[in-house]
């Protein structure tokens, strides 16, 4: 847990950082876009312009992609239907999935499950002759934890990652952890392991669901920090008013893994992009509804 210090030297440092100056800084890519329906419609061409191009070179398109943003995805099934774009040749690798308190994956038809998600909301909306061969679909294994690092290698690295941001900086699932356990470089050399979902977590987690945080479960396997640098590109989104401060941090904290989306700046292909009430800065006393 990030302690008292930090929190004050956080709020002294960056609480009164604004949009403008966000959209300016020297660390890592910052694209502002409206809302979110927009960071949806940008996942999914971008998805779409990507899977055509390697089409039409004849060449293997692979992402790592996650539940959260979650809207793109029948938007991009809904391009590759109508614009013809067969996804043959596609592989995809969700970063995530909850297991159970016996390290299990969860059901495929629990109403949390990524898979069931990705099945429900991209996989079987895509017309048959453009879908994606079962075998070319991966989700973290909890009883072949090697086999995404495997596959990545096999296939020469990943297009493009995908991916959301965290109220406490998880990127994928890989929760903050204090540097009095792990250094720095440590950290970024995780792979895909088994963990205990965080209190932040499972309370952000809950708020569709009604706030019911004893529904989530407490438990995921995720890949790692070293799968996701694997990939070519990053990618990530914020969407919601909370990630204000979350993009204020990934931006200006020291790399840190206390804040894990510290670690995007260390790419040297990485993004993030915002809708404008995430660049507004909301805190409270501060230049509040300036960009």
């Amino acid at each position: 847990m990030i302690n008292q210090s930090i929190i004050e030297k956080e709020k002294l440092n960056y609480s009164n950082i604004t949009g403008n100056k966000i959209l300016s800084n020297s660390e890592i890519k910052i694209h502002q876009v409206e809302g979110r329906i927009d960071i949806y419609n940008d996942i999914a061409r971008v998805m779409a312009n990507k899977l055509k191009e390697n089409n039409q070179r004849n060449i293997i398109t692979s992402f790592i992609l996650p539940v959260g943003p979650s809207g793109q995805y029948k938007r991009f099934a809904r391009i590759c239907n109508l614009e013809k774009i067969s996804c043959k040749n596609l592989i995809t690798i969700n970063m995530d999935e909850y297991i159970d308190n016996n390290s299990n994956l969860i059901p495929e038809n629990h109403p949390l499950s990524f898979r069931g998600f990705m099945k429900n909301n991209l996989f079987e909306l895509l017309n048959d002759s453009y879908r994606l061969k079962p075998e070319n679909i991966y989700f973290p294994n909890p009883n072949n934890t090697s086999e995404i690092e495997n596959l990545i290698q096999e296939i020469g690295g990943v297009d493009i990652c995908f991916g959301g941001i965290g109220i406490n900086g998880h990127i994928a699932f890989n929760e903050p952890m204090n540097e009095s356990e792990i250094t720095v470089e440590e950290f970024g050399q995780l792979k895909t392991r088994v963990l205990n979902i965080s209190r932040d977590t499972a309370v952000i987690n809950s708020i569709k669901y009604g706030g019911y945080i004893e529904f989530i479960p407490k438990r995921c396997i995720t890949i790692g920090i070293a799968e996701i640098f694997m990939a070519k590109e990053l990618r990530f989104y914020l969407e919601h008013d909370w990630q204000a401060a979350v993009l204020r941090k990934a931006v200006y904290l020291d790399t840190t893994p206390l804040f894990p989306a510290t670690y995007l700046r260390k790419h040297k292909n990485s993004s993030i992009t915002a809708s404008e009430n995430v660049l507004r800065n909301l805190y409270p006393g501060s230049l509040q509804d300036r960009v």
